[in-house]
């Protein structure tokens, strides 16, 4: 993965400041290639520099260690190499589920007070339950994905032509050699070329992008997968062309309500011999352990009730989509309900896919006490109008509801509903009273 340039992302380390005021254990979970190391390494003077009191920050980096089985007490010893008697203390530990029984180690560093972990992984395994803190609650997940439509454009250098001109898939933005490109030629590059923040900067060429999704995907298969996997005796992951069957499977049915029992029929499709239903299982939470794909759980929005069977799952790049189902192109309106979802994570929201009786809304998108409701369509005109709109419709409170379209024009409702055009919306167009 040559070719790396940096790019401070300023919202996370705002995110993680806010994380430091209220707990002392906090995990930064993302999937590899997502700039989490080149991250925790910056945020050591971060942390120092905008600290409230004295503060020492040492970062611990297990990525790269090549003895797995660092006893418990050699652990404890690498924290107090790093510890700073008489202020506080702050561990930025980049792996740590690299060794063996490390949980018990943390445990005892933390029992000594003044003390806050931040965990960086590629792994959701390291929020284990053998940790105190997780098995009382007092952790906070900071969520890292890869970049959004907004930080795609300043990484790659991309100026607005012209600060005055409205916000729509038309406004047009010169690149570092004065090319000029409209709004919507950048979003159909970013759809190309994904969010991971590994490229140089303007290389954009489809040859690079594949590229750089090859590299990413061995990697996130190699490591947070089939390495794990073998860690775990549990979850072990036998047979990689199952795993490569399955993840394609996912990835050409992202926003599809799909299950383990349909990917094991699809399986049978592919690869013309039968797997265990449980076998199928134990590889899809593989690849959401790893944060292949993200999930969205059904929820009744009638009763509340979380609904355990048919969720959709949403893979974190568009790029990788691209590399894995040999489509550049794919499904223009399920790849924006792709991206809709992970915009609505990077605004802090846990995201539902909403149950109406026998309707639909694509997503339920909850902060704290704070609701939306979003549809999102490829376009929306008089012969689907009255069945996009209708769910919405029927829900009787008073949070925001909008529907995102691939192509139309951001407006309103005469009964309050918003249409959003699905670039502006990528932009950062404001969610009423969802805050960040």
């Amino acid at each position: 993965m040559s070719g790396f340039s940096y790019y401070s992302r300023k919202e996370y380390h705002k995110a993680m400041l806010q994380c430091l005021r209220r707990s002392n254990v906090i995990f930064v979970i993302g999937a590899r290639v997502t700039g989490k190391s080149s991250f925790a390494a910056r945020m050591k003077g971060f942390i120092q520099r905008n600290a409230e009191e004295d503060t020492h920050v040492g970062y611990i980096n297990f990525e790269r260690c090549d003895r797995a089985r660092i006893d418990v007490e050699e652990l404890v010893s690498s924290f107090h190499a790093h510890y700073a008697a008489g202020s506080s203390n702050v561990f930025l530990v980049d792996e740590v589920t690299h060794l063996i029984d490390w949980e018990n180690g943390v445990n005892e560093v933390m029992k000594q007070g003044n003390v806050k972990i931040v965990f960086f992984s590629s792994t959701r395994s390291v929020v284990s339950d053998k940790l105190d803190a997780v098995r009382e609650g007092s952790y906070e997940i900071l969520e890292m994905l890869p970049f959004s439509l907004p930080e795609f454009i300043a990484f790659h250098g991309f100026k607005e032509e012209n600060t005055a001109q409205k916000l729509s898939p038309k406004k047009t933005y010169l690149d570092e050699d004065d090319n000029l490109w409209t709004l919507e030629d950048i979003y159909n590059r970013y759809s190309l070329a994904g969010g991971l923040p590994v490229y140089e900067k303007g290389m954009l060429s489809p040859e690079r992008c594949m590229s750089v999704a090859d590299g990413a995907y061995c990697a996130m298969v190699t490591h947070d997968i089939l390495e794990v996997g073998c860690r775990s005796s549990r979850s072990a992951i036998t047979d990689p062309l199952l795993l490569r069957c399955i993840i394609t499977i996912m990835a050409k049915n992202v926003g599809a309500h799909i299950s383990a029992t349909w990917v094991g029929k699809q399986t049978y499709e592919y690869l013309q011999r039968t797997s265990s239903t449980k076998t199928i299982e134990s590889y899809m939470n593989a690849v959401l352990n790893a944060n292949l794909f993200h999930i969205a759980e059904r929820l009744d929005i009638v009763t509340g009730q979380k609904l355990k069977t048919l969720p959709k799952y949403y893979m974190v790049d568009t790029c990788l989509h691209n590399f894995v189902t040999c489509n550049q192109c794919g499904s223009q309106a399920k790849l924006l309900e792709n991206q809709v979802f992970f915009e609505l994570m990077r605004m802090g929201c846990r995201v539902y896919n909403g149950k109406l009786g026998a309707s639909e809304v694509t997503f339920v998108a909850e902060n704290g006490v704070n609701r939306a409701y979003v549809q999102v369509v490829d376009a929306l005109n008089e012969s689907n109008m009255r069945a996009v709109l209708q769910p919405l419709r029927k829900i009787k409170d008073n949070y925001p509801k909008m529907v995102v379209c691939r192509e139309g024009v951001t407006r309103k409702t005469g009964d309050g509903i918003f249409i959003t055009n699905g670039i502006e919306f990528l932009m950062g167009w404001p969610m009423n009273n969802i805050e960040k």
